[in-house]
């Protein structure tokens, strides 16, 4: 082997090293399954502060996944939202699918309210179905976002 055909190989397994290193740090750690199909609107809560449009856009693939989840009865799926920092999360997450899995079934409407710090943000989800409505918390820890479910402080991982 020649030594430019070395330093080719080599340079390629560096820039594959770091492509796979940034896609894997880029992409969040849950995501939507194709089925069941979920009908979400998530929307900022009207404010005279841009950054609840940003947080609305950062949250919107972690609430529908929630609610996806909701709908098809995976409560250990839901206790995997729990930020990093919170233990035991099966419990709540278990108490979620009986109280509001049945009301995902039709149009859900997630409002993303203003945070008090860019690390913590309420929403709340509205279950048209049956006309519940929920509060969850939002958290925010190494780059993503994530439910606060179970004991722990949210603040742990900040």
């Amino acid at each position: 082997m020649t030594r430019s055909a070395i330093s080719l190989g080599g340079g390629l397994l560096v820039v594959g090293i770091i492509a796979t290193v940034w896609w894997n740090g880029a992409r969040e750690p849950y995501a939507l399954a194709d089925a069941p199909k979920i009908d979400v609107t998530v929307r900022a809560e009207k404010s005279t502060y841009p950054d609840v449009q940003q947080t609305t856009k950062d949250v919107d693939t972690v609430v529908r996944v929630y609610v996806q989840r909701l709908k098809d009865g995976d409560a250990k799926g839901i206790a995997d939202l729990a930020g990093p920092a919170y233990k035991r999360p099966g419990p709540a997450a278990a108490t979620y699918v009986r109280e509001y899995g049945r009301a995902a079934d039709g149009p859900v409407e997630v409002t993303v309210l203003e945070g008090p710090v860019g690390y913590f943000n309420s929403v709340e989800v509205a279950y048209q179905e049956t006309g519940q409505r929920q509060e969850l918390l939002l958290v925010k820890d190494d780059g993503h976002w994530w439910i606060g479910l179970g004991d722990g402080d949210p603040a742990a991982g900040m």
